[in-house]
């Protein structure tokens, strides 16, 4: 009986060095995904530039080609303002266009630059420690990886919207981030 009792301790102890062993692997590669996946962007390209009347439409990355066409209709507005025939409404009107593109290209540039440092981050991680992640991180952890890397090839490759980028429970992104942290934290026991 006490042979039994001793290697069902004996095997318990083992479990648990494993398991220790584990999480000292997967805690430094955890941490640094999750500063990885919070440097993407909480909304899409096309949700900024939702507003604009008759704006462009965004997909396959391509950011310089959405201000392109937005520095066009700029160009175009500053044209109508100079029509003699407009009235005071129909300008502020103009105003008011120009002064919205003139927001979403900024907020298009913040965008921009912060889904190429997520993804320059993103790739130094697949070359650097994902061979580890892979060895040691559970299948939930990477189903929801699988599953974050789709939704932001469909964001920002494809061009869809996040849903309701304020709503932190319809905003497709962060739900995806927030599953994927949470399957990190639960692998390695803090949850």
């Amino acid at each position: 009986m006490t042979q039994i009792g001793s290697r069902k301790i004996k095997q318990s102890e083992l479990r648990q060095k494993e398991y220790h062993e584990k999480r000292e692997n997967l805690i430094e590669i955890y941490r640094n995904l999750i500063s990885i996946v919070n440097l993407f962007p909480n909304e899409s390209p096309n949700d900024i530039i939702q507003n604009i009347k008759y704006g462009p439409n965004y997909s396959l990355e391509k950011y310089d080609a959405i201000f392109r066409s937005l520095d066009y209709k700029i160009e175009d507005y500053e044209k109508q303002k100079k029509f003699s025939n407009l009235d005071y409404e129909e300008k502020n009107n103009i105003e008011i266009e120009i002064s919205n593109i003139k927001y979403a290209k900024e907020k298009l540039a913040v965008n921009r630059k912060s889904y190429h440092k997520a993804v320059k981050e993103y790739s130094s991680f697949t070359n650097s420690d994902k061979a580890l992640f892979d060895l040691y991180a559970s299948q939930e952890v990477r189903n929801y990886l699988v599953s974050f890397e789709v939704v932001i090839d469909n964001v920002f490759i494809s061009g869809m919207s996040v849903e309701d980028f304020n709503d932190p429970f319809k905003n497709i992104i962060k739900i995806s981030r927030s599953e994927l942290i949470n399957a990190m934290r639960k692998d390695i026991g803090i949850i």
